[in-house]
Parts: C-alpha cells; structure tokens; sequence
C-alpha cells in the first residue's frame, strides 16, 4: 500500500505536536521545578534521575527536530502556502512570504532589545565554589590561655581524610603550637607567638593558596567581598580596591565575581595584591 502526501503530513504533524508538548513540560520543569544557579542545602538540581543540564539538553535536541520537522511540514504543504499567499498579497505573493520569514527570525531580536544588558544579578549564576571554594577564615578566632588548652580528640582509627576538605586542620590547635610546633625565629613565646604562627600560616594560606602540607585551600573566591577579605587576612578593604586601580565608589560589600565582571581585573591579579599588601604590612617596623 503507497503512502500518500496526506499520510506524510499526518505523521509529521503528529510528530510536531509531541514535540511541542514536550518543549512545553521541559520548559516548565526547568523554570520552575528544577532550581537554577547555586543552590542551599536541601535542595537538587536533579529530576527523576538527571541533573539540570541533561533536561537542558533534551529541551534543545526536541528545539532541533521540532524546526526539522517544521521545515517538512512546510515542503509537504507547498502549495497550500502559495495558495493563501496569491490569495493575501497577489503578485506580491514572494514577497508576503519573505515579510513572514523575516518576521519570524526577528521574534528573538524582540526579546533581545527587551532585556536589560549584561544584569548584575546574573553575574555569578553558574560560577560555583568547587574544590577551591573552600575558606579558612581565622579572624575571629580565639585562643585559650595556654594552661586551659585541651588536646583535640584522636581521630578514629576508620576515619576517611579527605585531602582538599578538613577545615579544622587548616588552623594549627593549641596543643600543636604548644608542643609539637617550637617557637619561630623572630616570633615571641607564649600566647603571642601563637596567634603569630596562626597569622603565618594564614597569610601564606591567602597568598600562595595552598597549606604547607600542600592540600589545596583558596581563601579568596568570587564569592566572597572585599569586605570579608578585609575580615579574613587584617588588609583594609580599601587599600586593596586601590592597589587594584578600582574607582573610590567601588563598593566593598559587593562580591568580587560582580566587581570582576564591572572592573574587568582577574583573581589572580586580587591575589598576587593581596599578597603584596600581605608581604608589605609583614616588612613594615610598625608591624
């Protein structure tokens, strides 16, 4: 039995109205189901099995056939569309059909001029914490005297260590400084040489990013504000706007991803700053 053109439109029809329904759920699914940018304790970015990303991909291979099969259709009713068109526009029938083309490729060109332009809001989605997320803020810690200092608990003998996690370890405890670490050339005895060692450790934790056991652990991230870099390493927010050549109305409790984004400096050039000011303010007699 031959398949007829009415046939074929049936089928392709039939096949672009599956895959409008599902452009349609996928879209709804992932505008407001499935969470986009960072997302708090509790919540996934997986559905049914497959992560944000995935669902992304399937929205886009059904974006694909949907147009495939769209341009099918059009072939297979040919001369219907130049039929209405002879009908619509007369001899200016080619004409009326390239208006409707154009038209349709300026739908997105709307949208475009629609929305704001490079939107701060938009600025860190996407830009995760990863392995070098980690912080080590030792600011606002405070040492016991050194006759109430308590041993930290033994680790259990089937404890997992993981290498770029250990927050607690980033930080030497008083026990250590106490016994196992000796006094540094240079640096006073007691409680003072050891909120000394801990401010050493942390200095070259900023600078050079990475412990002295070499386990991986940045301090400063996107995520964070001058303001908390300012907190966490004792350099005053300002002097480390200046030192990057931003304006005096750069905000210092905005997140360095959307002062990056503005300023157009990178992290490194943040980093090796605030080494400099570290390395500087370490020289210095007043220090």
């Amino acid at each position: 039995m031959r398949s007829s053109r009415t046939d074929w439109k049936y089928v392709v029809d039939t096949l672009l109205f599956l895959c409008f329904l599902g452009l349609a759920a996928v879209g709804l699914l992932m505008a407001f189901v499935i969470p986009e940018g960072r997302v708090e304790i509790g919540q996934s970015k997986f559905f049914l099995g497959l992560h944000r990303h995935q669902w992304g991909d399937i929205h886009l291979f059904l974006s694909l056939a949907f147009m495939a099969l769209a341009v099918v259709h059009i072939v297979l009713a040919w001369s219907w569309v130049k039929g209405k068109a002879r009908a619509l526009f007369g001899r200016a029938w080619k004409a009326g059909i390239g208006l409707t083309v154009l038209a349709a490729c300026a739908v997105p060109l709307v949208f475009w001029l629609a929305l704001s332009k490079n939107d701060p809001a938009y600025a860190d989605l996407g830009m995760g914490r990863g392995r070098q997320g980690l912080r080590v803020d030792v600011s606002d810690r405070r040492l016991p005297e050194p006759s109430a200092a308590v041993p930290a608990p033994a680790p259990a003998k089937d404890a997992a260590v993981l290498p770029s996690a250990a927050p607690e370890s980033a930080v030497p405890t008083n026990a250590a400084l106490s016994s196992a670490t000796p006094p540094a050339a240079g640096l006073p005895s007691g409680r003072a040489g050891q909120q000394a060692v801990v401010e050493k450790v942390h200095e070259d934790q900023t600078v050079a990013g990475r412990m002295e056991s070499g386990t991986a652990e940045v301090v400063i991230t996107g995520q964070m504000t001058l303001r908390e870099v300012e907190r966490s390493t004792g350099i005053p927010a300002g002097a480390i706007a200046a030192r990057l050549g931003l304006p005096s109305g750069a905000s210092a409790d905005t997140t360095i991803g959307r002062l990056r984004k503005t300023y157009g400096f990178e992290m490194q050039a943040l980093r090796d700053a605030v080494a400099a000011l570290l390395e500087e303010r370490r020289r210095s007699p007043a220090a």
